[in-house]
């Protein structure tokens, strides 16, 4: 069934995930015509010194 990946900087908190794994999982349910319990989210979260944008690190930004 469907696996849906979400990465991303460690900032957001416990109860942000929570409410975004839920809202992700109701509208991807919902386009597939699947029941809630079918569809998997992992959330990878990496510290700010391991993500580069625009040639620069997200650390090095002020």
């Amino acid at each position: 069934m469907p696996v849906i990946t979400i990465a991303g900087n460690d900032t957001i908190s416990v109860e942000d995930k929570r409410e975004m794994v839920k809202k992700v999982s109701e509208i991807v349910a919902d386009s597939y015509g699947l029941p809630i319990e079918a569809i998997t989210v992992l959330v990878q979260a990496y510290p700010k010194e391991n993500i580069g944008v625009a040639g620069e690190l997200l650390s090095d930004r002020k």
